[in-house]
């Protein structure tokens, strides 16, 4: 289910991730997928590549952007495990 926002962005729920210990609060949690889209004429304009794949840490709520490798081989149902490499800390949780 894609879920247009104000700014034009379509943010998609992609499920879970399989069990990875969190690189922040070093727990084994099953990460928040989400994948998002900019829509905008500008963003097709300017032929940037403005999607992110995103995670979130159900424990310490975390965000982190997700190597965009990992999430077209899910979507292409290729078994793949995510490892802490595929993961860039967006914003540290308090």
């Amino acid at each position: 289910m894609a879920i247009s926002t104000v700014n034009k962005l379509n943010t998609t729920d992609e499920g879970f991730s399989e069990n990875i210990c969190c690189p922040v609060c070093e727990k084994n949690v099953s990460l928040r997928l989400f994948s998002t889209e900019d829509t905008t004429i500008f963003a097709k304009i300017a032929k940037d590549d403005k999607d992110l794949a995103i995670a979130v840490c159900p424990n310490c709520s975390t965000v982190f952007s997700v190597n965009k490798n990992y999430m077209n081989e899910k979507r292409n149902g290729t078994f793949v495990t995510i490892t802490k490499e595929d993961l860039k800390i967006i914003v540290k949780a308090k």
